[in-house]
């Protein structure tokens, strides 16, 4: 579950980061007068990073691609901080609870691992917990 949800993230961020250096290279353009190809190879190298890529990115849709300002940071900022949020409660469903103390709680018995010592330490016995099974008696 968890390698699932992060190679679905790591292909959003690779998507959402293709997207921002298109944004990135219209926004050098505009800002530089600069021939495109070049603008291309500076955005590949700013693109990437978290605050100029994003800013470049939302001047890039403002001023070449005429998007309201709201937009641009509606898609430049709400969008990652959404994701990230939801990643974050999804990894936090996905991994096992904890307690206070730091030991992982059992899911069977609801009992945390490190209430009882022993359930930790000694290896477990499958005939300690049926005595019918030692015996051949039934209850």
């Amino acid at each position: 579950m968890k390698t699932t949800l992060a190679a679905a993230a790591y292909a959003g961020y690779l998507m959402f980061g293709l997207f921002q250096i298109l944004a990135a290279a219209g926004g050098i353009e505009h800002l530089t007068g600069l021939w495109w190809l070049i603008c291309w190879f500076a955005a590949l190298l700013v693109g990437w990073m978290p605050l100029v890529g994003t800013a470049l990115g939302i001047y890039g849709a403002h001023a070449m691609w005429e998007w309201s300002l709201s937009g641009a940071l509606a898609v430049f900022v709400g969008i990652p901080a959404l994701m990230l949020l939801l990643l974050t409660v999804s990894l936090r469903a996905a991994s096992p609870a904890k307690t206070d103390d730091g030991a992982t709680l059992n899911p069977q018995s609801a009992t945390s691992t490190a209430a009882d010592p022993q359930r930790r330490c000694a290896p477990t016995d499958a005939r300690q917990d049926r005595p019918d099974q030692i015996t051949g008696a039934s209850i």
